[in-house]
Order: structure tokens, then C-alpha cells, then sequence
């Protein structure tokens, strides 16, 4: 089972707010593999945020 983490804990690895990582799921930007668990609640996969992070490093992109 893959281990899920929040969405704070996602954007803060990212180094982003909660609302920018919000903002980018409904642009289709960002790390997929998120779950919205209730009305205010959403998780991610842990792996698709590390893999997002170092496509980000690979490409130079900024995250923030």
C-alpha cells in the first residue's frame, strides 16, 4: 500500500503554500496521484511528490 501524506505536508515539501498546491490541482499542475478524502481534506502519494520534485530538479524548474 503506498503511503499517502497531506496536502500541508505535500506543499511543504514542495516549498509552496496550501493554496498555491490547491490553486495548481485545478489547473492540472502539480504532482498527481492526490485524493480528495472529504470536502476540505485531500491526500497525496507520497512517491508522485518525490517524483514531481525531481522532474522539477531536472528540468531546473521552480517550484515556488
Amino acid at each position: 500500500m503506498e503511503k499517502r501524506i497531506s496536502s500541508a505536508r505535500a506543499a511543504k515539501l514542495i516549498g509552496i503554500k496550501t493554496q498555491t498546491l490547491a490553486k495548481w490541482r485545478g489547473q492540472g499542475r502539480g504532482p498527481g496521484g492526490w485524493l480528495r478524502v472529504s470536502a476540505t481534506y485531500v491526500t497525496y502519494s507520497e512517491a508522485e511528490v518525490m517524483r514531481f520534485l525531481a522532474e522539477c530538479a531536472t528540468k531546473g524548474t521552480k517550484t515556488s
